[in-house]
C-alpha cells in the first residue's frame, strides 16, 4: 500500500515537472507558491493559458498530493464548492484534475475519466494549453483504470485458486477422516473377533481340564 503511494506521488511530481517546464516556471517556484494562491483566477492571454494560470492548476493538483490530510480537504472541499457554485470551464477542470489527481480521499479513477472525457468533447471551451492538461490526465486515468482492472483479475484469480486449493484440501481431509473411520471400524470387528475366539478357545480348555481331573 505503501509503496503505490509513493509510485501515485512520484508520478504525478513528474507530470508537474513537466507542466512547470511547459509554463516556463521553474519547479522550484512551483513547489514554493504560498498555498492560498490556488484561489486565484486563471490567467489568459491571447487566448492561451499564461504561465499564472497552468501554476494555478499544478498548485491544486500539489496540495492534494504534498498535503497533509487538512490540506487536502480543504483543498479538494474548495474546488468542489467552486464548482458547484460557479460551474465555468475553469472549476470544472480544476475538480477534474482533482478528482483525477491520486494520493488524496477524493481521488476516483472512473469518476475523473468521465469528467476529463467530457471536457475534452467540449471542444473550443477549452484553452489548447488546458486541453494539454485534460489529454494527459486522461491518458494517464484511462492507464490507470486498465491496471486496477488487471490487479483485480489477478486478485479474483488468486482468490479462485485459493477456494480450488481449500476445496482440494477439504476433500482430502475428509478422505481421510472416513478412512481413519473405515480402519478404526475394521479394527474393532478384528477385535471382536479376537476376543470371540480367545472365548471359544478357552471354553475348550476349561471342559477338557474338566473332562480330565
Amino acid at each position: 500500500m505503501r509503496r503505490t503511494a509513493n509510485q501515485a506521488r512520484t508520478a504525478v511530481k513528474v507530470l508537474l515537472g513537466a507542466y512547470a517546464l511547459l509554463s516556463g516556471c521553474s519547479l522550484g517556484s512551483l513547489w514554493g507558491r504560498d498555498e492560498g494562491s490556488a484561489g486565484v483566477e486563471t490567467g489568459t492571454a491571447n487566448g492561451a493559458l499564461d504561465g499564472e494560470g497552468l501554476v494555478e492548476y499544478l498548485e491544486i493538483m500539489r496540495r492534494l498530493v504534498e498535503g497533509d490530510p487538512v490540506t487536502q480537504a480543504e483543498t479538494f472541499l474548495e474546488v468542489a464548492t467552486a464548482a458547484s457554485e460557479s460551474p465555468t470551464t475553469t472549476n470544472r477542470l480544476k475538480l477534474a484534475l482533482a478528482i483525477a489527481t491520486p494520493g488524496h480521499p477524493g481521488s476516483d479513477a472512473a469518476e475523473a475519466q468521465r469528467r476529463l472525457s467530457a471536457l475534452l468533447a467540449a471542444g473550443a471551451a477549452l484553452l489548447p494549453e488546458e486541453r494539454m492538461l485534460v489529454a494527459i490526465h486522461l491518458k494517464e486515468v484511462e492507464q490507470r483504470l486498465i491496471l486496477d482492472s488487471e490487479a483485480e483479475r489477478l486478485r479474483a484469480e488468486v482468490d479462485a485458486a485459493r477456494a480450488r486449493q481449500d476445496h482440494e484440501t477439504a476433500r482430502r481431509l475428509q478422505a481421510a477422516l472416513e478412512e481413519n473411520e473405515r480402519l478404526t471400524k475394521a479394527l474393532e470387528e478384528a477385535q471382536q473377533k479376537l476376543d470371540a475366539i480367545t472365548s471359544i478357545e478357552r471354553s475348550i480348555r476349561e471342559r477338557e481340564n474338566g473332562a480330565n481331573p
